[in-house]
């Protein structure tokens, strides 16, 4: 073959390998931070009103398929963007959203998995199988196929993930408190008006090895390569197709708030959460990170060997004390510390919106407050190693601290011991000066470097301020605290 001949044919060869695929020109959550580890951010924002808590999400005829969680309308939204801007809103005529949780593809058709029972006392579930009609004569819209009852052969279950494998449809129990995650497979999948008021009956195919506590929210499986995906709060789990139990062939650690929705776009994995963010990765399948994290908070404890008072002044805090970012604070606010001797010291001045609500220990009452984390190891859950320190006002005798317990089913309060505190709550404002024994942070000996989050409680609304991570689950996430160093002085 003559040169320039070559040389045209490798060109029409890329050229032709970009255009095929899904990921070229199309921006990345993922910006690499190391070999295992990737920064990420959302791509776009659900922007259609209506559409405000997706937990199903698919890629079909060029478009992607959207639907609201439980009790919303039974409808469908399709967009070929991912910010749903122009989505077209298509009812589903005969359908009930008892507790919609995902999408699915089957022969072209698709399945809205009203699969939900969080109390796990539905005597039945129900797929409703149905077919996009575009445009023409008539308005687009969808068509119901078939509505079809599903029953468990062992009783009710919660299930928020589903997938089709070779044309059969599978369900993977979520796991809120059950004693395992297993997986599903309907061989068949008849209409109600075929089954004589009875329904189809699922199989336990296999048992998925998961860590204590995940919740499986969201499902897809790749043809492609045979990879089936898993959404949990906290993870992406991948299986291969041959082998659909035990431990997942890898697993991602993410911070993507309250996700429940995956899908596949070619090579491309799109997820999103229920605060409307949506992320997408291209070439997923062929990374190898264990995480993919939102960019965690950096800061320094500057050490000086003398104790001075509590009220912020003097030679030693004005020299060494180091501020700690709050994400989204004012020009006039802020947060700043220092180890002076034996004592932690702490100088705040935060803005609150509306009224500053107290806090009782009667109750364990948490009101507005600015809350301070403090732990050694990135854990999945805070545990009882980890302290929280809350500063607010108790209604009474105005400031105080307490320690709170985040470990349980509900907020626990208890005084700080070791505590001194002076300011005020006023005029919107909440300023104060601390004083905290570093043996009720630390115990016997301050570590070099350790992990640490500040986030205000009640004081701002939706959007707290933050040192790390992304919203008010952080609190309870400590592998999302960022990292302090200690700066002796």
């Amino acid at each position: 073959m003559r040169p320039l001949l070559s040389l045209v044919v490798l060109m029409l060869a890329a050229l032709a390998a970009v255009a095929q695929s899904p990921s070229a020109g199309e921006r990345d959550s993922l910006t690499e931070v190391s070999e295992k580890h990737a920064a990420l951010e959302p791509v776009a924002r659900i922007a259609l009103a209506e559409l405000n808590e997706c937990s199903g999400l698919q890629y079909l005829g060029g478009a992607f398929w959207a639907h609201n969680d439980s009790g919303a309308e039974a409808r469908l939204y399709r967009s070929t963007e991912m910010d749903f801007a122009k989505a077209e809103i298509l009812d589903v005529p005969g359908a009930d959203n008892v507790d919609w949780e995902d999408l699915a593809v089957l022969d072209g058709d698709l399945l809205a998995c009203d699969i939900g029972d969080n109390g796990r006392a539905r005597e039945s579930v129900m797929v409703y199988r149905v077919r996009y009609v575009p445009a023409g004569e008539k308005p687009a819209r969808v068509e119901l196929v078939a509505a079809c009852p599903i029953q468990y052969p062992d009783g009710a279950h919660d299930a928020e993930g589903a997938f089709v494998k070779d044309g059969k449809l599978h369900l993977v129990v979520k796991n809120r408190g059950e004693k395992s995650t297993t997986l599903f497979r309907l061989d068949e999948l008849k209409d109600a008006r075929d089954l004589a008021g009875k329904a189809n009956v699922a199989l336990a195919v296999g048992e998925l090895t998961l860590p204590a506590g995940e919740q499986i929210t969201a499902a897809d499986f790749d043809s492609a390569s045979g990879t089936l995906v898993l959404l949990s709060y906290t993870h992406i789990y991948r299986y291969s197709g041959d082998k659909l139990s035990g431990e997942p062939a890898h697993k991602t650690l993410i911070a993507a708030r309250q996700c429940e929705a995956i899908c596949f776009k070619g090579s491309r994995l799109v997820f999103a959460n229920e605060q409307r963010d949506v992320y997408a990765v291209n070439g997923f399948l062929q990374t190898k990170y264990e995480s993919m994290l939102p960019a965690l908070g950096k800061a320094v404890l500057p050490v000086v060997k003398d104790a001075f008072e509590i009220d912020g002044t003097g030679e030693a805090w004005s020299n060494y004390r180091s501020e700690i970012a709050l994400a989204g604070r004012g020009q006039d606010e802020h947060l700043g510390w220092l180890l002076a001797g034996d004592r932690l010291l702490l100088k705040g001045r935060l803005r609150y919106q509306g009224d500053f609500q107290s806090s009782r220990l009667a109750g364990s009452s948490l009101g507005s407050a600015i809350l301070l984390s403090f732990g050694v190891e990135r854990r999945l859950n805070v545990a009882a190693q980890d302290l929280q320190i809350a500063i607010g006002d108790n209604g009474e005798s105005g400031l105080e601290a307490w320690r709170v317990d985040l470990t349980g089913e509900r907020i626990k309060l208890s005084r700080l011991e070791g505590c001194a505190l002076k300011g005020c709550v006023k005029k919107g404002v909440l300023e104060f000066e601390a004083s905290i024994a570093a043996s009720q942070i630390w115990g016997e000996k301050v570590p070099d470097s350790f992990l640490f989050n500040a986030m205000t409680w009640k004081l701002r609304g939706e959007r707290e301020l933050q040192f790390s991570g992304e919203d008010i689950y952080s609190l309870f996430r400590p592998y999302l605290w960022g990292d302090v160093n200690l700066r002796r002085q």
